[in-house]
């Protein structure tokens, strides 16, 4: 397992996460690892590797290094990974809102989303017609009325109306 680690850390930096196999065939390596769970355990028993990472998946287990990607990223990317694309996108919109901040639209046309722009305007109706997402809402940036500037958020732990407030930003009130 150790020959994989700078495989690991590498693909990690480009925010990608990788199975024992994937790296294996990368690297060339002619290794079989039987219990991928006790083969991590033993990796990271050694500090210099504590930073390798393992998520189970619904039929594999994915590596990632601590040092380029974070948890939760980890658990988006199985998420979009598992094809519960909208499931994920409204739990990180949920924890967002939970924390009084929206999302803005465009921030699902990056990894692991990797939504084109024009997906973005039929992305409201698809939280809509999905159930369990109906708390997700969308507010359109008061700066612009296109369906692709404006922001989620969820009625569970924020207001509409607060969310409005905070959708209506000007960049230069605050400033000195």
């Amino acid at each position: 397992m150790i020959e994989l680690v700078d495989y690991i850390r590498l693909l990690s930096k480009d925010g990608r996460l990788v199975t024992a196999e994937q790296v294996i065939a990368v690297a060339g390596l002619t290794l079989e690892i039987d219990n991928v769970e006790l083969a991590h355990q033993q990796l990271i028993e050694d500090s210099q590797f504590q930073d390798i990472e393992i998520i189970k998946g619904a039929s594999e287990h994915y590596f990632y290094s601590k040092r380029s990607i974070v948890a939760a990223y980890a658990k988006q990317w199985m998420g979009v990974k598992e094809g519960k694309l909208i499931e994920t996108m409204a739990d990180y919109i949920r924890r967002y809102s939970a924390m009084g901040e929206l999302v803005a639209a465009t921030n699902f046309i990056h990894p692991p989303y990797n939504l084109k722009t024009a997906e973005l305007a039929s992305l409201n109706k698809k939280f809509n017609n999905t159930e369990g997402c109906e708390d997700i809402h969308f507010q359109l940036d008061s700066q612009n009325n296109n369906e692709t500037k404006g922001y989620y958020f969820s009625i569970e732990t924020m207001t509409t109306t607060y969310a409005k407030v905070l959708a209506d930003h000007d960049p230069f009130e605050w400033s000195a």
